[in-house]
């Protein structure tokens, strides 16, 4: 990207006066320091406050162990501090310090002085970021297909950029875990999947920070599958759900939600030509999936800056319970001459976004063609293609088999396995499911006549 000009707007003088009044409370009162750094950051400062602040946090963080119980720092290490920083001359000399501790902030009016001087910060970046937006239109390398996720992810960082909080104590999460175990909640904080059996393998379902594969061979049903995952979740449990989609249009993914929801022969509806009944069964259906927290993101070539600004967009509003991303080996992934370290970065980051946001994060991901080469077609994890990162950074891996794709006359058609290949903290087993593909969608198979199995489930088949 060309370099543009980097200036921002001057910060107000009260924000000034406040920077000041912090940085001499800092080098005054460790309590205070820590209070304030719990806040704001140096790079937040506009004014030369900053290098003292900094300075103060360097002196704090480098003492011996025997001066950790002081209560204030050492005015005479800041000075050595921004001498050795180079920063000294930048503050005007030794006297700017004894200029500061006459403004600084007492007890109690911290907190506020460093939400002005945070909020001005942002206030700052935010003008940058929109100034450099602006320059990069104006200027003639200008490529939407690659810079409007660049203006995207400025402003994203300048409206986002904050200290994470201070890590907490486990005492709280084990009170919570034993007054849930006490008091069990009417639902687990979990994403049900539209089959039982699936969801009694994974304790009730995905979780929120998981990073759930889907993978098979072409034509196998992954994207039949990750669908009715988002159905489940947005139009059954009304849970926001959104899904990027890299080779199918909107319409299209539209089209098989319709189909599926209504009942209604997929063929029927790609080529308009209904019955009244169908007609009024997606009507029916239409109007359940306009009214869902459905989203539907069709961005060929989607990077993983796209994917983290539309988060960031929802979770100011409405944030995404479950994130469908089709698929993995067509992304555009960051540069490396290595096609597998390529694809290691991309499920690296999505697995961090999973927890960051708080979501379920389910990727689909194509397989190598050794299954073909074996009398038995069923896939195995080693066959992800291209990454061994995709098996080592998900949480859940689910690879789908149909013996029918293979042997149109099996007894099995019309059934399809979920393998369960991975489960992290929980066990692996085959789930069988019924396909029917006429309607795009994948259903629980009829326990009329459950068959007995090793986990005292039906159609629930350990993995050996």
């Amino acid at each position: 990207m060309t370099d543009f000009e980097t200036s921002g707007w001057e910060a107000t003088e009260k924000v000034i006066a406040a920077e000041m009044a912090i940085a001499g409370a800092a080098i005054q009162s460790r309590l205070l320091l820590d209070e304030a750094a719990d806040i704001v950051t140096p790079a937040d400062f506009y004014s030369v406050a900053r290098y003292v602040f900094a300075a103060a946090l360097e002196v704090r963080d480098n003492c011996k162990p025997a001066d950790r119980a002081k209560t204030r720092i050492d005015t005479t290490e800041v000075l050595i501090q921004l001498q050795n920083q180079g920063d000294l001359e930048r503050v005007g000399g030794g006297s700017y310090l004894h200029t500061l501790m006459e403004h600084a902030a007492v007890a109690g009016s911290v907190g506020r002085l460093c939400k002005e001087i945070s909020q001005d910060a942002e206030r700052r970046r935010l003008q940058q970021a929109l100034r450099t937006s602006i320059q990069m239109t104006e200027h003639a390398t200008w490529d939407p297909s690659t810079d409007i996720d660049q203006v995207r992810k400025m402003v994203d960082e300048a409206l986002t950029r904050r200290i994470g909080e201070r890590p907490k104590d486990v005492s709280a999460t084990v009170v919570k875990l034993l007054d849930e175990l006490e008091n069990p909640p009417p639902k687990l904080d979990v994403i049900e999947t539209p089959f039982e059996d699936l969801n009694h393998l994974l304790g009730g379902g995905f979780r929120k920070g998981q990073l759930v594969v889907i993978a098979g061979r072409p034509g196998l049903g992954k994207s039949v599958l990750s669908v009715d995952f988002a159905r489940k979740a947005a139009i059954q449990n009304g849970e926001r759900s959104i899904i990027f989609t890299l080779e199918m249009s909107e319409e299209e993914v539209v089209d098989r939600i319709t189909a599926a929801e209504g009942r209604i022969p997929l063929r029927a509806i790609r080529t308009r030509n209904v019955t009244r009944q169908q007609l009024a069964a997606a009507a029916e259906a239409g109007a359940r999936i306009s009214g869902s927290p459905l989203t539907i993101d069709f961005v060929p070539g989607c990077t993983l800056d796209h994917i983290r600004s539309q988060l960031r967009w929802l979770s100011r509003e409405d944030p995404a319970k479950l994130v469908v991303v089709d698929y993995l080996q067509i992304m555009t992934a960051p540069k490396n001459p290595r096609r597998d370290i390529e694809l290691g970065m991309v499920t690296q980051q999505l697995k961090a976004m999973a927890g960051e946001f708080g979501l379920t994060i389910v990727l689909l991901s194509q397989l190598n063609r050794e299954s073909q080469k074996r009398t038995d077609k069923r896939p195995q994890i080693g066959e992800l293609k291209d990454s061994g990162s995709i098996e080592a950074d998900a949480d859940v891996v689910i690879l789908i088999h149909r013996e029918d794709a293979y042997e149109p006359e099996s007894p099995r058609a019309g059934e399809a396995e979920l393998i369960v290949a991975k489960n992290r903290g929980g066990p692996q087993a085959t789930v069988t499911v019924a396909a029917q593909l006429h309607y795009s969608r994948l259903i629980d198979m009829a326990k009329d006549e459950p068959t007995s199995t090793p986990t005292g489930r039906p159609d629930l088949h350990v993995v050996n």
